[in-house]
């Protein structure tokens, strides 16, 4: 048997002529959005925060005899990965022809003729795998990717390497996160200080030996363990056993085997700004050295570390049943991420009523489950939540501190209005609108319960035909928060039986959020689109985002029109506007008063808007437009119509309701 072991960057491992194959007994490829996504703002951090060389792990690799190919037994789930993310790389090179060039290079591997070689992918996916990543990863068709349905992708494998670039690639076009002109640095940064650890054998058996030693988990010295020491160093010999034990009892109470998560919140709190380095390095240097200039390590335990693990604790693990706070901090656990801590502990630290600490809570959950439903990436989402501790320090109003731009708007609103992922942000979703119909967190809910499709997989007798379950069991309006199983409702005879069993669920099996609507026995698709539109108005107005700064009632637009809110483009350019088309984005309301005071004759005309899009005369007539309600209330139209109608309630002439309409939607 023969061993190397050799420390490699991305570029030294992605030249050359070496094929890395993923042989077919593998294990599929399965990392998640989330991994990726964690994968790649791990990278974008080291590179943005100048955090020197980045170490990536290691892979182990079984060589072929006589030739310059590899297989795989760890490591392909990162490396799938990493090929993914510079192929997205390339994509968004544009029209930088040479950087564009260069970048694919990695990816293949260029034709030999003295060795017989045609042009070859660097990285070789299991078969099934095969036709989907050379096409559209290697291949450089990521525009013709991001029109795939995933729904129609086989087998999961495929799916995933579809989801994960979609996903990494609405991370990386953020101006925040890369701007189109730093693409090239971070490409730098990725492929010469990134490395990771390759060990190459000749043997199957011994690869898998020393997979099994890499996996095995050590205990390495934490990032607390260093922080104890520097700060019992400052503190008096005759008191180190006393804050020694105070010490271990506060880390103890995080109730956590990664206390290092605490310093790391910790140190934004301080610094009242996301980290830029290392946590061991900015920690040391930016919070410890200052405070030990002018107070002790008694002051730092007594003032800094029992008071904000305790505000942790709080946040993060005790019992909320009798807590004011309960709904927001109840909401917040929700989330996989946790860079909301940071400002709870702050709150909850702060000498303030329960009933303040509650209004701020609620409003720290509002910022940041709209920054999490528009999928904000986490750099921004860090600033967003230190921008709202900073207004809650300079005393700012509470509506400034939580105040939501019309971009995070529009794209939490598209993100309920689109199919939703398999991943957490169901559960969030429906718990936030079960809170918005109960008007609190409910006590008392299963433990068991949990996000399931709705609607049974095969056609059973009452749900009408017409319905596309497999479109809905993926959108908000089709699904259920309930303890049952999946096969409760796939093996039901007929939409009563499904219907009775969601019911009978306790605490939500009565509510719009534990059981689609029936209509003795029958479901209809006008019913799920008049729940998707009752749900998405409950999670908006929870929020308070359910109007942007025009007016507009996001909950009223079509899915269209929020993804051209999101793109800063039209769905209904070249379209002639309509008064019904103006009610039905919330511009003008249902019930709105408009009147026409015709001064030189006396006159003075009242309509109202119908909840149809029509304005209803004086006289009980309905008529379709501005200028036919001119017409017929004076016998012709030669009034402008839109100038001589003004909104009661605030003053706007027509026409600039008109105009609001038509520089948001380009008709």
């Amino acid at each position: 048997m023969t061993l190397s072991t050799t420390q490699k960057t991305i570029e030294e491992l992605l030249t050359g002529n070496r094929q890395y194959q993923i042989p077919d007994f593998q294990r599929p490829y399965v990392w998640e959005e989330q991994q990726a996504i964690a994968l790649v703002n791990d990278l974008l951090d080291a590179w943005r925060t100048n955090d020197g060389d980045y170490f990536l792990g290691s892979i182990v690799l079984v060589d072929h005899s006589g030739g310059d190919n590899v297989d795989i037994i760890d490591g392909q789930q990162r490396l799938t990965t990493l090929c993914i993310l510079v192929a997205l790389l390339r994509h968004l090179a544009g029209t930088d022809a040479g950087l564009h060039d260069e970048i694919g290079q990695l990816l293949s591997i260029p034709e030999s003729r003295i060795k017989g070689l045609d042009e070859r992918p660097r990285l070789s996916v299991r078969e099934c795998d095969r036709h989907f990543f050379d096409t559209f990863i290697v291949g450089d068709n990521v525009d013709s990717l991001l029109d795939v349905e995933a729904n129609s992708l086989t087998p999961t494998s495929v799916r995933r390497i579809h989801d994960n670039a979609r996903a990494m690639l609405d991370a990386l076009i953020d101006p925040e996160v890369l701007p189109p002109q730093e693409t090239q640095n971070f490409v730098q940064y990725l492929m010469l200080q990134v490395s990771l650890i390759e060990v190459t054998t000749d043997s199957y058996q011994a690869a898998h030996r020393i997979f099994s030693v890499l996996n095995t988990r050590g205990v390495p010295l934490a990032a607390t363990d260093i922080f104890k020491a520097r700060v019992l160093s400052h503190v008096a010999p005759a008191n180190r056993p006393r804050y020694a034990a105070l010490w271990e009892d506060a880390i103890n109470s995080l109730a956590t085997d990664n206390p290092d998560a605490f310093f790391g919140h910790l140190l934004t709190l301080m610094l009242r700004s996301p980290a830029r380095r290392a946590l061991i390095d900015c920690f040391s240097e930016d919070v410890l050295t200052p405070f030990f200039a002018t107070k002790s390590g008694e002051q730092f335990i007594d003032e800094v570390v029992i008071p904000n693990a305790r505000a942790y604790a709080l946040a993060t693990l005790a019992p909320l049943a009798e807590h004011p706070a309960a709904t927001p901090l109840e909401l917040l656990r929700l989330y996989d991420s946790a860079d909301w801590k940071p400002a709870a502990m702050y709150i909850l630290g702060m000498n303030r009523s329960n009933e303040e600490a509650r209004a701020l809570l609620a409003s720290l959950e509002r910022v940041y489950g709209t920054a999490v439903a528009a999928r904000v990436v986490p750099g921004t989402r860090a600033v967003i939540v230190t921008r709202f501790i900073s207004a809650i320090e300079d005393d700012q109003p509470v509506d400034i501190a939580c105040s939501v731009p019309d971009d995070i708007r529009h794209r939490a609103a598209a993100t309920i209005a689109r199919p939703l992922p398999q991943s957490s942000i169901r559960k969030i979703l429906l718990y936030h609108a079960l809170v918005a119909e109960q008007h609190s967190f409910p006590q008392g809910l299963p433990r068991s319960l949990g996000v399931l499709a709705g609607l049974p997989t095969k056609q059973i007798r009452g749900v009408h035909e017409s319905i596309d379950a497999q479109a809905w069991n993926k959108r908000l309006g089709g699904l259920i928060l309930t303890t049952l199983k999946s096969r409760t409702i796939n093996q039901a005879p007929d939409w009563d039986t499904v219907s009775r069993a969601c019911h009978e669920v306790p605490i939500v099996g009565m509510s719009e959020v534990g059981a689609l609507p029936s209509d003795r026995g029958e479901i209809h698709e006008a019913a799920l689109e008049k729940r998707q539109r009752h749900l998405m108005r409950l999670i908006l107005d929870y929020w308070n985002i359910r109007r942007d700064s025009d007016g507009i009632d996001l909950s009223c637009l079509t899915s269209a029109d929020l993804e051209a809110a999101v793109d800063k483009r039209s769905a209904a350019r070249g379209r002639q506007v309509r008064l019904a088309d103006v009610v039905a984005t919330g511009i003008i309301s249902p019930g709105d008063t408009f009147v026409w005071r015709r001064r030189n004759l006396g006159n003075v005309y009242v309509v109202t808007i119908s909840p149809e899009g029509t304005i209803v005369l004086p006289d009980g007539q309905e008529v379709s437009s501005p200028s036919a309600a001119v017409s017929a209330l004076t016998g012709n139209g030669s009034a402008a119509a839109l100038d001589v109608f003004v909104r009661e309630s605030d003053g706007k002439k027509l026409r600039d309701l008109w105009n609001t309409y038509r520089d948001r939607f380009g008709a």
